[in-house]
């Protein structure tokens, strides 16, 4: 009996530790929907000058991620979004078209990410505010009359949102990232080809980045 008694505190403060906790949870599954505001992408002739931009569509995404909770407060995710949006070349970017030619194209937009998530404490313990920041890549599926490619360019992604959690299980999370992808000079003969049907580029991209605003909601199941 004395032995038990001697070795309760310890039993407390390993109960009383963030990681062994009751309401810590190793695992979340995050299913995510919302809006994705696009940028276009600037073309430069060889002076540098701005001759145009390839237009995309600001459209709804869906997604999901699975995060590995390391502590209390900073977790790993691995993060996949496809956005359904539409894009359209400048009139005067390839050729043969002319100007009363619509070259316009269905596009798909998929991110793989990996997030770098840490989470804050504030006076409501339900709520965790947090900052993230992603490294991965973006993947563009183009498809025009029946022509279809794709191609994957690096990108990364900063940003931040709101977790709240009803029970230890169950919660719903908000946020809001700026996600570029690089896009470099030999990617100009993937954009004419689906824009244009395999028409021959007039002018041709520099490297740029490509911006967007990604705004998502979704709910998070922890275990």
């Amino acid at each position: 009996m004395n032995k038990i008694w001697m070795r309760l505190p310890l039993l407390l403060v390993l109960v009383s530790s963030p990681i062994l906790a009751e309401d810590f949870k190793r695992f979340e599954f995050q299913p995510l929907a919302g809006f994705s505001v696009s940028g276009s992408i600037p073309l430069l002739n060889e002076n540098n000058e701005h001759v145009g931009s390839i237009h995309v569509n600001s459209s709804y995404h869906v997604g999901a991620n699975f995060a590995v909770n390391l502590n209390a407060e900073d977790a790993l995710e691995v993060h996949w979004q496809r956005q359904f949006t539409e894009g359209r070349l400048p009139e005067n970017m390839v050729a043969p078209f002319s100007s009363a030619e619509v070259l316009s194209f269905k596009l798909k937009v998929d991110q793989y990410h990996l997030n770098f998530v840490h989470h804050y404490e504030i006076a409501d313990p339900k709520a965790r505010p947090y900052v993230m920041a992603a490294l991965g890549a973006t993947t563009f599926y183009g498809d025009r009359d029946g022509y279809t490619n794709s191609q994957s360019r690096f990108s990364f992604a900063i940003g931040g949102g709101m977790k709240y959690y009803f029970t230890s299980y169950f919660g719903l999370r908000g946020e809001a990232r700026w996600s570029p992808t690089l896009l470099l000079a030999e990617d100009s003969k993937f954009w004419c080809s689906i824009g244009g049907s395999g028409a021959n580029c007039r002018i041709n991209l520099k490297t740029s980045f490509q911006h967007q605003l990604d705004l998502t909601g979704g709910v998070v199941f922890r275990f």
